[in-house]
């Protein structure tokens, strides 16, 4: 990272704390530095025989090969489906072409876009992506130089003990602000990244997020009114899980909601359960494992909460006053069956249209 950009992200983050953080050492967020990381630990394919079987694909099963050594094995006989179902990233490395599935070439698939990320682009265009907004997001260590969303950071702010960044928040910042994946490349973001446990070392529960977003609204209210944040990210799993802490969460959400403060987290992928939001079982994302890494993966909980909070940003554009609440109500009536499927509709989700809703907001707006 450049030197002048690395000392501005901390100036920003000491003002972003001043008065939110007090003196004692255990409320103290100490400034990292995340380290890139392929993961590769993480792949359990190791020898010919370890390959998931071709059933898989044929039933629609998603393999993960991210960050997978595979330039020694032979995947030819492999269906076409491959190229839909199989996640990768840019540290995955294959065999040559004669032993890859039929068509398949995974240089070209991480290049081009789905359409959903077409229209990303779209809405990207026609609500400036994000200028002149601000949003905070509390995550787990991100990779702080990566190409997508480096320069939309102002402020980091770490006490998580990890020194390596974390693939889903990674993949999630890329989301939201990537110049070229996300829609608000021009927003603003202070990030905080508390410890992951609170009461008891080792124990995981929600009290350093609550902790976290309680400061962060109180920085908020002192805050310039054109730098106010109008939403906040938190982009964590354990949202189902019955694990100390949620009631405080609770609380602190509510706090937000009395400051109009939008909160946007995996709980909200339960709103669109009936809904197809991207429109296939892959994405792009932003990889921890370089600064111009990508991978092609299947969304969780924390990239698609990423996806409704940058939309979101997007539509403030047209609508400064617009809620959570009506946001995903229009979100919900301007879905849609896909044309294709209009015959079978009981059977299929309805797509969301998310260009659409902002068509519509541009319209009222006039």
């Amino acid at each position: 990272m450049n030197a002048s950009v690395k000392i501005t992200i901390m100036l920003n983050a000491l003002l972003f704390t001043q008065f939110a953080y007090n003196a004692a050492a255990e409320d103290k967020f100490m400034d990292r530095e995340p380290q890139p990381s392929s993961y590769s630990s993480l792949c359990s394919f190791y020898r010919q025989a370890d390959l998931p079987p071709e059933s898989e694909f044929n039933n629609g099963h998603v393999s993960d090969f991210r960050s997978c050594r595979l330039e020694n094995m032979d995947l030819s006989s492999y269906p076409e489906s491959f190229a839909d179902l199989a996640s990768f990233n840019s540290s995955t490395t294959w065999p040559a072409k004669e032993k890859l599935p039929k068509g398949f070439s995974p240089d070209k698939i991480l290049k081009k876009q789905t359409a959903a990320e077409k229209e990303i682009n779209k809405i990207r265009k026609l609500a400036k992506a994000g200028k002149g907004l601000s949003i905070g997001v509390i995550g787990k260590p991100i990779l702080l130089t990566h190409n997508e969303y480096s320069a939309s950071i102002v402020s980091y702010r770490q006490s998580a003990l990890s020194p390596l960044a974390n693939r889903e928040s990674t993949a999630a910042m890329g989301m939201l602000a990537g110049k070229n994946l996300g829609f608000a490349p021009k927003a603003s973001i202070y990030y905080v990244s508390p410890l992951s446990y609170g009461k008891t070392y080792g124990a995981r529960d929600m009290f350093p997020e609550s902790k976290a977003l309680k400061r962060m609204l109180d920085m908020n209210a002192e805050m310039p009114a054109n730098r106010r944040m109008k939403a906040i990210l938190l982009l964590y799993r354990d949202y189902d899980k019955a694990i100390d802490g949620m009631e405080t969460l609770g609380k602190a959400k509510k706090m937000a909601k009395e400051q109009n403060v939008s909160v946007f987290s995996g709980d909200d992928i339960k709103e669109f359960a009936d809904y197809d939001i991207l429109q296939s079982r892959l994405c792009h994302a932003a990889s921890p494992a370089g600064n111009a890494a990508l991978s092609l993966e299947e969304p969780g909980p924390e990239l698609l909460s990423a996806w409704l909070a940058g939309l979101y940003l997007s539509a403030l554009h047209y609508s400064p006053d617009l809620t959570k609440e009506d946001f995903f109500w229009l979100l919900k009536k301007t879905a849609a069956f896909p044309k294709k499927n209009r015959k079978n509709e009981k059977n299929k989700k309805k797509i969301l249209r998310p260009l659409r809703a902002m068509e519509i907001l541009r319209e009222l707006q006039k």
